[in-house]
């Protein structure tokens, strides 16, 4: 049965989010649900869960169930086992109790209520579960004991047991908002597999385009309130779109350009119309005078007929696309700015990396690959001196400036406001920098003395980038940052990645920014490996 969705309203104070929207999630629908930050993507999949209120409206989906991601693991949940916390979220803990309590009493009178539970167990493959736990968590690259408490997981390997939760609940319909954040390769392309092949209702919220593009169906695109439905795969609609700008802007110039004319040309009669009644006013020859006043007249006539002209063309408004860029404040001070690591180990009590070698000549690109959970940002922390090495050395050039944006976006110091955070450790910048710098990632002037903590993930990670054009800086240290942003900053993000000369040490498993990356070296931190782009390694290590 469809999910139908009519009228459906939602506003924040003022601001209407949802703006009247309906649609029909079909069976076997996979909908790329598309719009910048602040379009009410989030919203729309809450209300949709039930989690949020909406103003007016429906929405229809019979007795279907309906499961969605979560987006972390509470910390009250910190010390149950992965099996344990799997069970619990999924409602197995509950019914295997139940099933327990009502076996243990069985008799005429809780027969039905026995046979309704364990339906409710079959259809959660109550049986199988634990070996279901296993092939999933492994097949998302999660290769650990279940007895391992939640705790000691990385950010990705949680993410993979959030997904492990949803795909074993088996809903009827699926709420995915950002399912590949923080995934590795290997667990993006599984997750990817798994959804093309499952044969359910869903609607994903994503900006790793080539995960829409595989697996979607069906586009609803989010603007200004107002939603659009596109019966096309992603790479389709992005096609679409430009093709269409381009109409739009070809129909915008012929409609001004006929526009123009027509003033043009009533100008011109208007002038000739106004020698006719000079000349009509200091001339005494009566045959003159009359020839002039006709020629008025005439004029006049042909003025009102082209201004009439005029307001028929169609004033259609078009907003053309402004090439915005992002320049990160490079410094190219005199100096070493090259970094060279020998033997380094990083870790803590129960967990320490391999032994990390790299030679990274200034101006080179590096890409830290491995599995989740193999100290990927462990390292770039080392790196930063934000926590201790284990062993090893790090030589550091003399005129090394790093910039570093974290997965993790939140600060020590969470009282600050975006003004003091931006412009901490900086000599004062004056106001007309300030706002340009905002205006870029779509922050307000007006909001610059909220404070940092109570921006979202999406809205730190902008001020991050905001900052890096503020910061002197010759080395990018950049952790998952493509993590909750939208298409628009991604562009400004790859337009970046293009233009910094300096050196990138990069952990991410978009693809997309992967190949605008372009890395000189991949290292994999799990095997130790290092590949090197052509013919790079004899010169890198000469």
């Amino acid at each position: 049965m469809p999910m139908i969705v009519r009228n459906l309203s939602k506003s924040f104070n003022s601001n209407k989010i949802l703006d009247n929207i309906s649609f029909v999630l079909e069976d076997n629908d996979k909908v790329c649900l598309i719009g910048n930050n602040g379009a009410g993507k989030s919203t729309l999949l809450k209300i949709l869960n039930g989690d949020e209120k909406y103003d007016s409206g429906s929405i229809n989906y019979n007795d279907e169930s309906i499961g969605m991601l979560m987006q972390e693991i509470d910390i009250k949940d910190y010390d149950l086992t992965i099996t344990c916390y799997i069970k619990r979220k999924t409602g197995v803990e509950n019914i295997e109790n139940k099933l327990k309590s009502l076996e243990e009493n069985l008799n005429d009178s809780n027969m039905e209520e026995y046979g309704n539970v364990l339906d409710l167990y079959l259809k959660l493959d109550g049986y199988n579960f634990e070996n279901n736990i296993n092939m999933l968590l492994n097949g998302l690259g999660l290769d650990t004991n279940l007895d391992k408490k939640v705790k000691e997981l990385s950010g990705g390997e949680k993410i993979k047991v959030l997904l492990t939760i949803l795909l074993l609940s088996n809903p009827d319909i699926m709420l995915l908002d950002e399912p590949t954040n923080n995934l590795d390769i290997d667990g993006i392309n599984y997750l990817e597999n798994y959804l093309i092949k499952f044969n359910k209702k869903m609607i994903i919220v994503s900006h790793d385009e080539e995960f829409l593009n595989n697996i979607s169906n069906k586009i609803f695109e989010l603007n200004q309130g107002k939603l659009t439905e596109y019966k096309m795969s992603y790479y389709e609609y992005l096609d679409y779109k430009e093709k269409e700008y381009k109409r739009n802007m070809e129909k915008y110039n012929s409609i001004n350009e006929k526009r123009e004319e027509l003033k043009s040309r009533i100008k011109e009669a208007e002038k000739w119309s106004n020698k006719g009644v000079n000349k009509k006013k200091k001339d005494n020859d009566k045959i003159t005078a009359n020839f002039a006043k006709e020629q008025t007249k005439k004029t006049s006539g042909n003025i009102s007929k082209l201004k009439k002209e005029l307001e028929k063309e169609e004033n259609i408004e078009f907003k053309k696309k402004e090439k915005v860029s992002f320049d990160v404040n490079f410094t190219n001070e005199k100096g070493n700015k090259d970094i060279i690591i020998n033997d380094l180990v990083c870790g803590y009590e129960n967990f320490k990396t391999n032994k990390i070698n790299l030679n990274i000549p200034f101006g080179t690109r590096v890409r830290i690959d491995g599995k989740n959970g193999t100290g990927k940002s462990t390292f770039i922390k080392t790196l930063l001196s934000k926590i201790d090495k284990v062993s090893g050395n790090i030589i550091k050039g003399n005129e090394v400036k790093f910039g570093y944006i974290s997965q993790d976006t939140l600060i020590e110091d969470n009282d600050k406001t975006i003004y003091e955070y931006l412009t901490y450790g900086t000599d004062e910048i004056n106001n007309g920098l300030l706002f340009t710098v905002l205006d870029k990632f779509n922050i307000s002037y007006e909001d610059r003395n909220k404070k940092y903590s109570k921006l979202s993930p999406g809205e730190r990670t902008r001020v991050n980038l905001a900052k890096l054009s503020i910061d002197e800086v010759n080395v990018l240290v950049l952790d998952e940052i493509t993590n909750h942003l939208d298409m628009e900053a991604l562009n400004l993000i790859y337009d970046m990645l293009n233009s910094f000369k300096g050196t990138i040490i990069s952990i991410s498993h978009n693809r997309k920014f992967n190949e605008v990356l372009s890395p000189d070296i991949t290292y994999n931190i799990s095997t130790s490996k290092i590949e090197y782009k052509d013919n790079l390694k004899a010169k890198i290590l000469k």
